[in-house]
């Protein structure tokens, strides 16, 4: 499901530009680059009025709530921990006893043994830390943490045995803030309704096309990503009216401003079929039991029809220790 979100999110911002998630009077990018990695925005929070916190992982990590903060510090796993300072008064003092503290919570009191791991840490950061200051603590697997601040490089540390304690600072059984913790770990519920499907033909249950549904302002849009019968690969809409007339039908957008009525049903849009340019009212709507089955009707189209989810396949994740 979380590859359905990147999906949507690509789209999105694509469309409309960066997406991000508010906290407080700060943003985090819904996606974001890490040096060479892109991950997705799995939560955010904010520590009192010290700092903000956004935690950032790879698609093949499935998060089902904070019970999975353990797993997901013990991963050897690409992901990032952004924090941005809020607080003007923080310095190099008080990030370092913050770390300190962290890291005895999260070792229950076993921090001793990783003490050269610490010190090499801790001496990552700068003396001077001021208020908006962004570092980004970036973890790529099989190859150690590396820190940034403000976008750039200022460190790095090879150890996955620091890495998970790390971590667990904000994600183990005993975080620093448990309110922060449930923030970054929320388990995502993806608009069932976005992503990619197959449609068909009503009568015969021939395979037609690949529609790419996305959202733009909190409105359902979906375009014509490939036609599946080779001779119409390069067909035009000559009867598509407005700005869709003599439009290429691969790239086509089909489905437009569709609202939000309830989890799982968007209407009030507008639906062209490509095969009189015909605009019609629309609703969507995927049910409980058949996810992977989104209901289409717009009027002339003789009914409800169904399109097929395509579930992107789930790459095989190995994990190595160093």
């Amino acid at each position: 499901m979380k590859k359905i979100l990147f999906l949507f999110l690509a789209s999105f911002i694509y469309y409309s530009g960066i997406a991000q998630t508010k906290v407080g009077e700060l943003y985090f990018n819904d996606i974001d680059t890490f040096d060479d990695k892109e991950l997705v925005l799995n939560g955010a929070g904010k520590r009192d009025n010290l700092y903000a916190v956004g935690l950032y992982l790879n698609l093949d990590l499935e998060i089902n709530g904070p019970q999975d903060g353990v797993m997901v510090a013990e991963k050897n796993s690409d992901m990032a921990i952004t924090i941005k300072v809020t607080d003007g008064t923080i310095g190099c003092t008080e990030l370092r006893e913050m770390l300190r503290l962290g890291l005895e919570r999260a070792t229950d009191g076993n921090s001793y043994l990783l003490e050269k791991e610490i010190r090499d840490f801790l001496a990552i950061f700068p003396s001077d830390i001021n208020r908006y200051d962004i570092f980004d603590i970036l973890y790529k697997k099989n190859e150690g943490i590396f820190v940034f601040r403000n976008n750039k490089q200022i460190g790095t540390l090879k150890d996955l045995e620091f890495k998970k304690a790390l971590f667990k600072i904000w994600l183990g059984d005993n975080p620093i803030d448990q309110t922060l913790k449930e923030e970054l770990l929320k388990a995502y519920k993806p608009n069932p309704v976005l992503g990619k499907w197959k449609t068909y033909d009503k009568d015969t249950g021939v395979g037609i096309s690949i529609v790419q549904l996305y959202m733009i302002d909190k409105k359902v849009f979906g375009s014509i990503q490939q036609m599946l019968r080779q001779s119409e690969r390069d067909a035009v809409c000559y009867k598509c009216q407005g700005a869709d007339k003599n439009q290429k039908v691969e790239g086509l957008v089909i489905i437009k401003n569709l609202k939000k009525k309830d989890e799982a049903k968007f209407a009030d849009g507008t639906f062209t079929n490509i095969n009189d340019g015909e605009v019609s009212p629309c609703q969507i709507w995927v049910d409980e039991d058949q996810p992977d089955i989104l209901k289409v009707r717009y009027r002339g189209g003789g009914g409800v029809h169904e399109w097929k989810r395509i579930k992107e396949p789930k790459k095989e994740v190995y994990t190595t220790k160093f």
